[in-house]
């Protein structure tokens, strides 16, 4: 019975060991398996993020492009709103010189002596003929000089600007041995208050005289009263063009620099 047992007992023991050794092989296998799945779920996360990472280079770069567009965009409106300014303080400039003419010549237009307005975009002194001339005659009158000194006097404070001194006469032809047709008449009247002008103080280079004849009128010429009102000299003060954006390019024929 002991022989017989002794076997018996051995056998129990190697299948506890074997069972044991089975759990821990299962035991095993399960770790083995549980650290591929974490491997698995991180190399999906490896993929996930590696993923996220191109879109967000991605967006980067997108968003790199942008930037460097609004940049452009940023230097093109920058330099439109340096030429908007600088235009700006032209105008305004050229608004100051009109407001100081104004202001000097008030005391002319209060006493009845010239008329202000503005005609083809420019401002003109209107002064009649009967203030500074007889009738088809050149030479000036005393008031006509009075008046023509004070209006040197207050257009010479403008700086450096130009004037054109223009003669106009009425629609009634005229013919003398002097004067073949009005307008050598309105010239020599435009020339006469030139010279008279630059006696009072004017500079010759920025004073010029020309004459319209009866081809400028400002009124009707059917009636006594509109004739009179086109026998007139008129003062006017020209624009700068050369300060207008792109005149000077247009008349030379080159491009303007962007």
């Amino acid at each position: 019975m002991v022989a017989f047992l002794l076997p018996g007992c051995k056998k129990d023991e190697l299948e506890k060991a074997l069972k044991e050794a089975n759990d821990k092989l299962s035991a095993t296998q399960r770790d083995l398996d549980s650290e591929r799945e974490k491997n698995k779920q991180l190399e999906a996360e490896k993929a996930k993020l590696a993923q996220k990472i191109a879109e967000l280079e991605e967006e980067i770069k997108q968003l790199t492009a942008q930037i460097e567009d609004y940049a452009k965009q940023a230097g093109v409106t920058a330099d439109e709103l340096k030429r908007l300014r600088a235009d700006k303080a032209k105008q305004l400039a050229e608004l100051k010189v009109y407001q100081d003419l104004i202001n000097q010549l008030k005391k002319l237009v209060d006493a009845g002596t010239i008329q202000l307005e503005f005609r083809k975009g420019m401002l003109v002194v209107k002064l009649a003929s009967a203030i500074l001339f007889d009738s088809g005659k050149t030479e000036l009158k005393t008031e006509g000089q009075s008046a023509l000194a004070d209006l040197a006097a207050a257009l010479k404070t403008v700086g450096d600007r130009d004037f054109l001194v223009s003669g106009h006469t009425d629609n009634v032809p005229i013919k003398t041995a002097r004067f073949k047709s009005n307008w050598e008449l309105s010239t020599a009247r435009a020339v006469e208050v030139v010279k008279y002008m630059i006696e009072s103080g004017m500079d010759p280079i920025h004073i010029g005289a020309a004459g319209f004849g009866e081809n400028d009128p400002v009124s009707d010429n059917s009636t006594e009263e509109g004739r009179a009102q086109n026998r007139r000299i008129e003062v006017v003060l020209l624009p700068k063009l050369g300060d207008i954006p792109g005149m000077k390019e247009m008349i030379m024929g080159t491009k303007k620099k962007s």
